[in-house]
């Protein structure tokens, strides 16, 4: 032998060359490493793919992945799969970019969350999310003294988001800009609020429900695993202020980072004029670390942020 194999490279014909580039540059988000033109109408484009390998089947495999999958033989001879972070969401992107979705992501027994779709190019497509066991997994609904903290259930309680999150005076200091119906039932679907957290960059995304009504969501951000830190944020209906249920659920919150995640540290960031978020930041014992003076360009003009923290055994010395 002279040396291993230095690349695998699937070459297919595009009859619709355009139309398959588009997809799988644009939409699937392959990037481009190069592209050639030859005689003629002759062109070729190269989309870099990550990491390859070549899976061989024997047929019974071929088929019990098809019914686990699809729940009926599905792929014929060739499958092209592409490993992804969130399964449901590309698939729902690439179903927007001219896909067939042939079956929604199903998880499966060896722990992957896989979508199977037709795309361009004739090509029968998976799309797969590796699963790992969740490290935070709360027994819901998590429960205080007058609150439960449960999913979101977009549909149940699009009202509910939608009587706060359409306000100015609420979305003035946080991200999200006001948002009518539709764009609340996009933002809060399930696979784009977790309610358990597998890795770092996950967020837990959380309804505050107070007597059979959501009053407010909640955000854990599990940033790093190393570190062991996070960050919390929260937006509530201001028909519910004053009567201490932010506090109440940011201290359940910090329970679920410190005694559920195992977290070292856990931060917030607050806009210097949200004078009503910093003391509940600060009702919590958490500290004041930092001022950064005009650090962001957000919503049009600079904003100072306050940053906030509070360390393991300042929980525990303080809970």
């Amino acid at each position: 032998m002279s040396g291993p194999v230095k690349q695998l490279r699937l070459v297919v014909e595009a009859k619709d060359y355009e139309k398959a580039v588009a997809f799988y540059r644009d939409t699937l988000g392959l990037p481009e490493q190069a592209a050639f033109s030859g005689p003629g109408e002759a062109h070729v484009t190269i989309l870099d793919a990550g990491l390859a390998t070549l899976e061989l089947a024997n047929s019974a495999q071929h088929a019990y992945i098809d019914e686990v999958e699809v729940g009926q033989p599905a792929a014929g001879h060739v499958r092209v799969a592409f490993e992804v972070e969130d399964s449901a969401t590309v698939a729902s992107r690439l179903v927007d970019g001219g896909a067939t979705l042939v079956a929604p992501p199903t998880r499966t027994p060896w722990e992957s969350l896989n979508a199977r779709l037709d795309g361009p190019a004739g090509l029968h497509l998976s799309v797969f999310q590796e699963l790992a066991e969740p490290v935070l997994a709360p027994d819901y609904p998590v429960t205080t003294e007058r609150l439960a903290l449960r999913p979101i259930d977009v549909e149940r309680d699009l009202d509910d988001l939608h009587a706060y999150l359409s306000l100015e005076e609420v979305c003035r200091y946080i991200p999200p800009v006001p948002r009518d119906r539709e764009q609340l039932r996009e933002a809060y679907a399930p696979e784009r609020r977790l309610s358990v957290l597998r890795r770092e960059g996950e967020v837990l995304c959380l309804a505050v429900e107070h007597e059979g009504r959501l009053i407010g969501d909640v955000v854990l951000f599990w940033h790093s695993k190393e570190q062991r830190s996070g960050e919390i944020g929260y937006a509530f209906n201001p028909e519910f202020s004053g009567r201490g249920f932010a506090t109440e659920t940011a201290r359940a919150l910090l329970g679920l980072a410190f005694d559920g995640l195992g977290l070292h540290r856990v931060t917030a960031r607050v806009d210097e004029r949200n004078v009503a978020s910093a003391r509940v930041i600060e009702r919590l014992g958490m500290r004041k670390e930092a001022v950064e003076r005009e650090a962001e360009w957000f919503k049009g003009e600079w904003t100072t942020l306050v940053h906030y923290a509070m360390l393991e055994d300042e929980w525990r010395s303080g809970h």
